[in-house]
């Protein structure tokens, strides 16, 4: 299963980028010719309803709700979440002007669509300018924009905003997937849509589709070079479990799903092909909605909350040890993060639950025990955990937390759905709260940016990019615009904006930290290697957007 949101990692400082034809970098691998078909079976997600919809601006089409968006669609940059690399890939390079207010893209020459028509810097305004008129097909967080994209030339772009942008790079270059304005002009409401057909830029084009299995063939125009995989299977599977039989008896070469005993039932069979790469990747929470009334509404109930979860039974058990418990109430990602905090703030949140906590909470705050349960004016404090039951361990994490509110005489139940109404009670508002992965990064402003800006969030009902629990808090919003207008030079200043949101987030709980997350990964290299290792973590290596085409540019088929 992939966990991964479109919020992506701050890049810190002006990188150089190379302008090179191909931008694959050490490892990338051009095949002139196949001698035989090459195919490759990936698992993007499960649990999910296979529908004929290739829409990228759609949460609930196939190419979104499985992570396969950039087979055909790509982005301008290609970041590694695991360091701070950033990829040439449409675009050769960027500038910052205005103090950060505008951005200016330069653009590879010689691109085209996979019908043939030229990709142009009129192709990047346009799909700029859709986001800007169509709020829903706003998937990937792009800050507003003060007017629509220019463009100079057939190859640069500048893209004009209301507030500086440094904190969204990833957002805007590395997560939107840019679509043909000859083909989309024609199309209302994007963000709806069903598009049958998918023409992209991207190594892979659409070759058949059923309710079972969708597969993708090489585009041999392609701008990078030939692929070196001649096909790509994108099967369905009901669950995790149903994954991971699949990948142990080899019908699938590469998943993103959490498999227990992953050593024994897979690495065991043949240490030699068989491996996995569980890079750290984000902080797993437990997203409460603020905005929905209720007892969640009250900060002491949250705070409280938290407090009563075994952190260490949600790792053990919940996600088989592979995701550390959560030890600070900051949410950051430690340790990698400790150096914005102070040293008491990074062993704060106890990984058994403070029952004697809880209760000091919830008395101060005004509740009492009332039947077994905390109440405050004849109401009970009690809510829902929704999540898939297709992703068990989420679902499993859900039912241990319920089971421990018990003991701390707090109501709690599971709501147990199908992957694709999850999807889309998100976005909506239309849940109390849910076990979700975090945005990940170095810089702690893309995770706090996903948990508490507003300006990504609306009333309940409308979609939210983030912040799908509608926190609204003036200083949250005050700290995250300071940050993305402050120059990444400034440690100063950005720690100290640091400090005001660690602080907002332990003391008003916006979200639950539980876990330090994983991304997952599991490969064979029975028939191709080149994949993300601990030993070359060169991209993120979960099979998903929008590092797909950057890695599968980098196999090579095994001699």
């Amino acid at each position: 299963m992939i966990r991964r949101t479109v919020m992506w990692v701050a890049v810190l400082g002006m990188l150089a980028m190379a302008t090179a034809a191909w931008a694959g970098g050490a490892g990338a691998s051009r095949v002139a010719s196949h001698s035989r078909t090459t195919v490759i079976t990936l698992e993007g997600n499960t649990g999910v309803t296979f529908t004929k919809n290739f829409n990228p601006f759609d949460a609930a089409s196939f190419v979104t709700s499985m992570s396969v968006r950039s087979l055909t669609y790509e982005p301008l940059l290609e970041f590694n979440l695991l360091g701070t690399q950033v990829h040439p890939w449409l675009a050769t390079g960027y500038k910052f002007g205005a103090g950060g207010k505008t951005l200016t893209f330069t653009l590879r020459k010689g691109v085209r669509w996979n019908d043939g028509k030229p990709f142009t810097a009129g192709d990047v305004a346009f799909t700029f300018n859709l986001i800007k008129a169509n709020s829903a097909a706003n998937y990937s967080g792009i800050p507003p924009m003060s007017e629509r994209a220019t463009t100079h030339g057939p190859y640069q772009v500048t893209l004009h905003f209301k507030q500086a942008v440094y904190t969204d790079l990833p957002a805007i270059g590395g997560s939107t997937f840019i679509v043909p304005a000859h083909i989309w002009k024609g199309i209302k409401n994007p963000a709806t849509a069903t598009v049958l057909r998918a023409v992209g830029t991207g190594p892979y084009v659409l070759k058949s589709y059923s309710a079972q299995v969708v597969k993708y063939t090489a585009n041999r125009h392609y701008w990078g070079g030939r692929p070196p995989i001649s096909e790509v299977n994108v099967p369905s599977y009901s669950s995790n479990s149903a994954a991971s039989n699949a990948l142990s008896s080899g019908q699938l070469t590469w998943a993103g799903n959490d498999i227990p005993n992953i050593k024994a039932v897979y690495v065991d069979r043949n240490p030699r092909t068989n491996h996995y790469f569980f890079a750290p990747g984000s902080t797993v929470t437990l997203f409460f909605n603020v905005a929905a009334g209720g007892p969640l509404a009250n900060a002491a109930v949250r705070q409280a909350i938290s407090f009563g979860i075994s952190r260490n039974q949600l790792s053990s058990i919940g996600e088989t040890g592979y995701e550390r418990p959560a030890t600070s109430t900051s949410g950051l990602i430690l340790p990698n993060q400790k150096q914005y905090l102070v040293k008491g703030d990074t062993k704060n949140l106890p990984g058994t639950p403070a029952k004697k906590k809880v209760a000091a909470i919830l008395k101060k705050a005004g509740y009492r025990i009332v039947n077994g349960t905390w109440s405050k004016n004849g109401k009970p404090i009690t809510f829902s955990i929704e999540d898939p039951t297709a992703y068990s361990d989420y679902f499993e994490d859900a039912t241990l937390i319920c089971n421990e509110m018990k003991a701390v005489h707090i109501g709690c139940t599971v709501d147990g759905v199908a992957t694709s109404q999850w999807y889309a009670d998100l976005p909506a508002g239309h849940f109390q709260a849910a076990i979700h992965w975090g945005a990940g990064g170095v810089s702690p402003f893309v995770q706090y940016q996903n948990w508490m800006d507003y300006t990504l969030s609306a009333r309940i009902g409308s979609a939210a990019t983030a912040d799908y629990g509608r926190y609204h808090n003036k200083a949250a919003q005050a700290a995250l615009r300071a940050m993305e207008g402050t120059n990444p030079a400034n440690t100063k200043a950005i720690t100290r904006d640091v400090h005001t949101l660690a602080s907002l987030f332990s003391n008003q709980v916006p979200d639950a930290p539980l876990l330090y997350g994983a991304d997952w990964d599991e490969y064979s290299t029975a028939h191709f290697v080149g994949f993300p290792s601990p030993a070359n973590p060169y991209m993120d290596p979960s099979p998903g957007d929008p590092q797909l085409p950057y890695i599968l540019m980098h196999l090579r088929v095994k001699k």
